[in-house]
């Protein structure tokens, strides 16, 4: 093949390229559509959000405050037997590798004065409610990312509830139990607030 041959060959590469090249603007400018600022046709997801919301909640199942209305304090003595190495639960029991326990639930977070707690745990405001206990039974290292319990946490939310109960019974004025109803009204204003507004 000769120099000659050569040009025409690639002449011809660069013909077709140039026709390619034109027929991909005039097929853009023919099929060209702007993108659209709205749904043609508006969908009304709230009914996905308060199912994703309900679904969750069977997901999790019972609430701590539906798990205490049956809970048994001497069941939870039981399931207790497994803290009772690192915790004390009498009034002006000494600490242990953990605090000692007497009026936890409903107190501070961190209130012990004569114990060291973590920083993450003294960090935490606000006091031992039903819902934190019940976080903090299930898997602590979540609860309270980096405090020191090694604890790996109670899996049966029954054993948590009945825990609670045996712990609140370990003060001078018990704190009241959660009621059912509340939290289903939490629950109704959380569906409400990840619905989006109708349209």
């Amino acid at each position: 093949m000769n120099s000659h041959d050569l040009n025409k060959f690639a002449m011809g590469i660069l013909i077709a390229m140039l026709g390619l090249i034109g027929f991909n603007l005039i097929a853009e400018e023919i099929f060209h559509q702007d993108p659209l600022t709205a749904n043609a046709y508006p969908i009304d997801t709230s009914a996905v959000a308060s199912a994703t919301v309900a679904t969750a909640a069977v997901e999790e199942g019972p609430s701590i405050a539906e798990l205490m209305q049956t809970a048994d304090a001497e069941k939870g003595a039981g399931v207790f037997r497994k803290c009772a190495a690192c915790h004390t639960t009498e009034n002006g029991g000494a600490n242990k590798i953990g605090p000692n326990l007497w009026n936890v639930v409903g107190n501070d977070v961190g209130s012990n004065s004569s114990f060291g707690y973590s920083d993450a745990v003294l960090a935490v405001e606000g006091g031992w409610t039903y819902e934190l206990l019940n976080r903090y039974l299930t898997k602590p290292k979540d609860a309270i990312p980096g405090n020191k319990m090694v604890f790996a946490g109670l899996k049966k939310g029954s054993d948590r509830a009945n825990v609670i109960m045996y712990l609140r019974s370990f003060s001078d004025a018990p704190i009241e139990l959660p009621t059912v109803a509340a939290v289903e009204e939490a629950v109704e204003e959380a569906v409400e607030a990840a619905a989006p507004e109708a349209m």
